[in-house]
């Protein structure tokens, strides 16, 4: 199982002006010769296999509220449209959350609040259910506890940069 989680700064207004396909191709992939430049300027971020378990382990720390929990990986708005057909000829829309200038500065307050090494640790126990409740082939382990502490402390400074810029975000998971 390998699910990729992007996130991408933008302008507020662009969540009122773009529809969900126009949002979606802002936010470049892996391979998309915009994604590295972008992220050097830290206007994009990533992570391969962690999104689900970043969510699992924000939503099962000591959140304020479930709501703010949720805003950092799969909360805010759930935007979809735009059916594409791939050359496979599989049909799909395009689907994405969004958060608005506001959600992101309470996403980024709450995550400042999280001590993203003593969270992971805290959760190993359920962490590693987790893991093998999802299908993962790779079982857990102390390297990937490092790799999920580290991309939650990526995911922290993007928020906070995010949030201080005054930034609305677009999210897309992709399998």
């Amino acid at each position: 199982m390998s699910v990729d989680f992007f996130w991408r700064r933008v302008a507020g207004r662009s969540l009122d002006e773009l529809a969900p396909k126009e949002l979606g191709a802002l936010v470049p992939h892996w391979f998309d010769a915009e994604f590295k430049p972008l992220r050097e300027a830290g206007m994009v971020t990533a992570v391969d296999r962690n999104g689900c378990l970043m969510h699992f382990a924000l939503l099962e720390g000591d959140a304020p509220s479930l709501r703010i929990a949720q805003l950092p990986v799969y909360g805010g708005e759930r935007r979809t449209g735009g059916e594409e057909v791939s050359e496979d000829g599989f049909v799909f829309e395009t689907e994405l959350w969004v958060l608005r200038p506001e959600e992101v500065q309470d996403a980024s307050a709450f995550l400042q609040h999280v001590a993203v090494d003593d969270l992971v640790r805290d959760l190993d126990v359920e962490l590693a259910e987790e893991v093998q409740s999802l299908g993962f082939a790779t079982p857990w382990s102390p390297a990937w506890a490092a790799d999920l502490a580290a991309d939650l402390g990526e995911l922290k400074s993007f928020f906070a940069a995010a949030a201080a810029a005054g930034d609305a975000m677009v999210k897309v998971e992709q399998a």
